[in-house]
């Protein structure tokens, strides 16, 4: 037995003339109840990636488990922030540019024990300063195939690995198919 929540919110704010900013932000705790020791594997939160914080490979974020695989967490924290460019009129209704400020991470509460390469315990408890950013450019395409999205982000803030810990996982260039326009 368990639980989980997610909170959603996207909000476009009309600037000046053509100029928008779209603010997007995702929330989400899950926790056991009763005799269940943690959330299963498969209802974890995952960070990371064009859908999340653009620049850290895809749900490589928080927590891993001992070969430095992406375990999830029972909490996620992500936003968005984009500036978005006006484009010709011509290309108005098939595409779209961006600037982007992305900050978030996943986190475990304590449900689960995690070790480091060494076998000594480490915790993702939610911590302010664990929170990963970037920068970017980001295109979407409505090409008669779908919609195209392709970003190009720098991690402001990643964590290198050594011989104990598990570092980030950088992905600068992304592309995925498929989500609104």
């Amino acid at each position: 037995e368990y639980f989980t929540a997610r909170y959603n919110f996207t909000k476009y704010i009309p600037l000046f003339g053509p100029w928008t900013v779209r603010i997007n932000a995702e929330l989400g705790y899950g926790q056991a109840l009763g005799e269940t020791t943690a959330v299963p594997p498969y209802k974890q939160f995952y960070g990371g990636g064009p859908e999340s914080i653009r620049g850290y490979k895809e749900s490589y974020m928080g927590p891993k488990d001992t070969y430095g695989r992406p375990y999830g967490g029972n909490v996620v924290v992500a936003s968005q922030v984009e500036l978005i460019i006006p484009l010709p009129v011509k290309f108005q209704s098939q595409a779209r540019a961006s600037l982007f400020y992305d900050l978030g991470n996943v986190f475990n509460t304590g449900e689960v024990d995690f070790l480091d390469k060494l076998g000594g315990p480490i915790f993702y408890k939610p911590d302010f300063d664990e929170l990963k950013s970037s920068v970017g450019i980001a295109v979407q395409w409505l090409a008669p195939l779908g919609l195209f999205r392709f970003s190009y982000a720098l991690p402001l803030n990643e964590t290198p690995g050594n011989d104990r810990y598990y570092g980030d996982q950088i992905e600068r260039f992304q592309f995925s198919i498929g989500q609104a326009f």
